[in-house]
């Protein structure tokens, strides 16, 4: 009976160390073209790759926006 608490007790602390692993940030754009033969819908994701505190720069075009202090 031990063994099976011990155990369940690892495999639970186990679960909780990889529930965020799963998330990745993602950005969707769709775009849909349209011509006198019919209308084409492309879709891209793009995986948004960052680490530590910085954030990646602001699209082209996107307004600029002031970090909080």
């Amino acid at each position: 009976m031990k063994r099976f608490l011990a155990l369940s007790m690892i495999l639970g602390v186990t679960s909780f160390g990889l529930v965020g692993c799963g998330e990745e940030s993602k950005v969707t754009e769709t775009s849909t073209t349209s011509t006198p033969d019919g209308e084409t819908k492309v879709t891209e994701e793009t995986k948004v790759e960052t680490s530590g505190e910085n954030p990646p720069a602001p699209a082209e075009g996107a307004p600029a926006v002031e970090p909080p202090k």
